[in-house]
């Protein structure tokens, strides 16, 4: 740790409207492994090269030394790193009375293991944070189980830092110096030291972003300024205050997690299969007809929940003296989150580490989320998410940027739309990010997961293990909107098992 202070300069990052939207999440992901080769603790991720490893990586991300911190009038965060004055994000090393073969069992649920603060940790530590009055930019965790069976590296870093593709991005990087120092230990002139260039300077952003104003759907709008009296108060609130709301709604939002496996033949099965119905001279992605199925199993357990609500006594007799105005069908917005760091044809797009995600929102009416998931209905729906992706151009770009540096609180306020709001369904794509890259030196993971979420509302979409291949499911949902998914034939036929986190 002494050799990273030495090589930090004092600096202030102001946050970007990308950042600053999502500012009270995090993102969090369990990595687990095992050791297979029945390696020494010597050999096997080594305490103290994954340490020493850990310190030589942060010298290329000191913002994660920084402290969050905002203007007087609440409008621009931003981070400052005080060489002398060091917010270090915690990191332990401790050992687990669990062996890893238990942990195989219980399906890899982070919540069997018997750690104190590991709940704390995965939970949104910048709002917890924020309350205390002191933001951790980060967490990481190695849990080491017992006789060496098997490492779990848990790693949590605020959104506000980064996004999914700067995230495995320091966690690569940290894995490739582990690696290195553990070749340069055993051979007298080993490689040379891997240069990497990592760039946090939020003033980037101004660099690819288009200047012409173009017009953005009105539900795209709605979404990322969610302009109300609500919204306005909320911006002005500290952002410790935004913090307690964000930890009241999360609190009071019930949710459920859930995991299921879809193979790589099924998926890549359901794709051809809707391809067949697609205009000429386009082909679907598997991001779009995943988005169109999604949008009807998930869009159909979300009605059936709000119907059975309703129709219990004392909502049906509000319902009854709005004059049937309340408990409606409602449309289902859809946004997916796509990484435009290769929509902008920049040089050097893929060393900025900051946020650079923005959500393509398609709106499904409740005609389109009724329909039986048939490639018919299907192609119809994969269409509208494919333009809403291709939508997002130079153009798009500039102007979600422009909206979201304008109002960065609102950006916040919107985000928290997807806690309690019915008619959303928010997903996160990261099959394509090198999650089973991370090679400390000791083989790729067994397993990597999302940690809980927060939120209800939300899917994440990992890579399976690559011995099983295939896609893994991560939701977020309302027990009983989970309860309708798990009943919905057409989606349990697609999906090859579930867990759940318990």
């Amino acid at each position: 740790m002494d050799l990273f202070k030495e090589t930090v300069d004092s600096q202030t990052i102001w946050l970007d409207g990308t950042d600053a939207g999502v500012y009270l999440l995090s993102v969090s992901v369990c990595y687990w492994f095992e050791n297979s080769a029945n390696e020494s603790p010597e050999d096997f991720m080594p305490a103290n090269v994954m340490k020493r490893a850990f310190y030589k990586t942060m010298e290329e991300f000191p913002i994660l030394a920084g402290q969050l911190k905002a203007t007087s009038s609440n409008s621009r965060l931003y981070v400052e790193i005080d060489k002398d004055n060091l917010n270090m994000p915690s990191y332990t090393d401790c050992y687990c009375s669990l062996d890893y073969a238990a942990m195989r069992k219980s399906g890899f649920n982070i919540l069997k293991l018997p750690i104190d603060g590991l709940s704390r940790e995965y939970g949104p530590p910048v709002s917890s944070g924020l309350i205390r009055g002191k933001v951790e930019p980060a967490h990481f965790r190695i849990v080491r189980f017992k006789n060496n069976s098997g490492v779990l590296v848990f790693a949590s870093i605020a959104h506000y830092i980064t996004d999914g593709y700067g995230y495995s991005q320091f966690m690569n990087r940290w894995a490739e110096i582990a690696r290195w120092m553990q070749q340069h230990a055993k051979e007298d002139a080993g490689e040379p030291f891997p240069a990497r260039k990592y760039n946090h300077d939020r003033s980037f952003h101004r660099s690819y972003r288009s200047s012409k104003i173009i017009d953005l759907e009105p539900a795209v709008v709605r979404n990322l300024t969610a302009e109300s009296a609500f919204s306005r108060a909320f911006a002005w609130l500290s952002p410790a205050m935004r913090a307690r709301v964000l930890r009241a709604v999360s609190y009071a939002t019930p949710r459920s997690s859930s995991f299921f496996h879809v193979s790589s033949a099924k998926m890549e099965a359901l794709r051809t299969k809707v391809q067949a119905h697609a205009p000429e001279g386009t082909r679907y992605t598997i991001n779009d007809v995943i988005t169109a199925y999604l949008a009807i199993v998930v869009g159909q357990a979300k009605e059936k929940a709000a119907t059975d609500w309703w129709s219990r006594p004392v909502p049906r007799m509000i319902r009854r003296m709005s004059g049937n105005r309340l408990g409606n069908p409602m449309n289902l917005i859809a946004a997916a989150n796509i990484n435009i760091r290769p929509r902008i044809d920049h040089p050097s797009a893929g060393e900025y580490v900051g946020n650079m995600v923005v959500g393509g929102s398609t709106v499904f009416s409740r005609d389109e989320i009724q329909q039986s998931p048939t490639k018919e209905a299907l192609a119809a729906m994969a269409l509208k998410v494919h333009r809403a992706v291709l939508a997002v151009n130079k153009q798009y770009i500039g102007q979600v940027g422009h909206l979201v540096s304008r109002h960065p609180a609102v950006s916040a306020w919107a985000m928290l739309q997807y806690a309690r709001k019915k008619n959303k369904l928010g997903i996160s794509n990261q099959f394509r990010f090198p999650h089973y890259g991370v090679d400390f030196g000791s083989g790729i993971p067994a397993m990597v997961r999302q940690a809980p979420h927060p939120f209800a509302n939300s899917v994440f979409i990992m890579p399976d293990s690559p011995k099983t291949g295939g896609y893994l499911f991560e939701f977020n949902l309302a027990p009983d909107v989970e309860a309708n998914l798990i009943a919905n034939n057409d989606w349990m036929q697609l999906v090859d098992g579930y867990s759940k986190y318990q």
